[in-house]
């Protein structure tokens, strides 16, 4: 009982309390760790953080001169993430869970009303026909061995072919104000 008392009393005589040290401690930057760190006569007090080369916190602590040690707040932290990471993965795998188990339920009913009791032949006979291909067969191409044009060497008309351009000297030059041919 003794030890409880002493432990939980006030400050000694000529004791500051903890955090009035924390408020008037100072803060030094150490350059090779990359943390800033508060002191109070020589001694860590308060919070220190540190950061890695990409900026992310990697050190976190909270000091306070004895008789107490301190607190690791980046390990506080990271345990608080991790829970709520956790019960984000269980909600979002319940919900594919969910979402399967009524995509297959869908399927299922699908299936049901495709079968109709006594036509099993039938769903046979379908479901190949389902799988063979259409066959490709060319239609309206009409070849015709004997076309007058290719006889005599010129290039076969087509049907619904412009007129042709008339075609000018080509001593003349033309005139700049003309308007252009049609494309």
């Amino acid at each position: 009982m003794t030890l409880f008392f002493c432990a939980c009393g006030g400050p000694r005589a000529g004791q500051i309390p903890k955090v009035y040290q924390a408020w008037d401690a100072r803060y030094q930057y150490d350059l090779e760790n990359r943390r800033i760190i508060s002191k109070y006569e020589d001694k860590n007090v308060g919070r220190a953080i540190g950061r890695d080369q990409w900026g992310r916190v990697d050190y976190d602590k909270y000091w306070v001169m004895r008789p107490f040690k301190g607190e690791n707040l980046l390990r506080f932290h990271e345990d608080q993430l991790e829970l709520q990471r956790e019960a984000r993965w269980e909600e979002a795998n319940r919900e594919a869970i969910e979402a399967r188990k009524l995509e297959l339920s869908q399927i299922a009913n699908q299936k049901e009303k495709v079968e109709e009791p006594g036509s099993t032949e039938s769903k046979d006979v379908s479901s190949e026909e389902v799988f063979l291909p259409a066959p490709l067969l060319p239609q309206g191409i009409d070849i015709n061995m004997g076309n007058e044009s290719e006889e005599n060497g010129e290039i076969p008309a087509f049907e619904n072919a412009p007129p042709p351009i008339p075609m000018e000297d080509e001593n003349e030059l033309p005139s700049p104000f003309d308007p252009l041919p049609p494309l």
